[in-house]
């Protein structure tokens, strides 16, 4: 296994109230510069202060920042869409800024979500989704050893690809 290339930073209601309000605000409190395009979906933000709003202190599966060390530097975010489903299924989601594409950031965040994910031993599995084509995303999830479920038509997105990595057993 290779080592890590990010820091995946919790999501907390500071941190998101910040990348909401101007990213530039994240730099003092994440203590590193911050890359055009690091949320890769900004329109979630909104979305996820108002839940941490209601749990300031964060969630443990919820948003993540991820910080790659040796540039000093905010290069993405994702993490997981919510707490494991009654079957012990979780969700992620990620991005990369388009300047840190292409250098196995995203494969190694998808990597320490999925471990990160697998300790609570209630999780059976991780999905994720991506647009419903071949594409960096689809690489990264095949490298990472999900599997692709399913498709469906997604009203905002079109065709989707679902994904799944199973828990191997012991």
């Amino acid at each position: 296994m290779s080592p890590r290339r990010l820091n995946l930073v919790d999501g907390n209601l500071e941190l998101l109230t910040a990348a909401l309000a101007d990213g530039g605000a994240l730099e003092p409190l994440l203590g590193v510069s911050v890359a055009e395009g690091w949320a890769g979906f900004p329109e979630a933000l909104p979305v996820l202060c108002a839940s941490y709003a209601k749990d300031p202190n964060g969630q443990p599966w919820g948003s993540l920042f991820f910080v790659d060390p040796q540039a000093r530097m905010l290069v993405g975010f994702g993490g997981f869409k919510g707490p494991p489903s009654s079957e012990g299924v979780v969700e992620i989601g990620y991005a990369i800024a388009p300047a840190f594409r292409g250098r196995g950031l995203a494969s190694d965040a998808v990597t320490q979500m999925v471990q990160r994910a697998f300790e609570d031993a209630i999780v059976s599995a991780v999905d994720a989704h991506t647009l419903g084509h071949a594409n960096p995303s689809t690489r990264v999830l095949e490298k990472s050893g999900f599997l692709k479920i399913g498709e469906a038509n997604d009203p905002d997105e079109g065709l989707v690809w679902h994904w799944r990595r199973a828990r191997q057993a012991p």
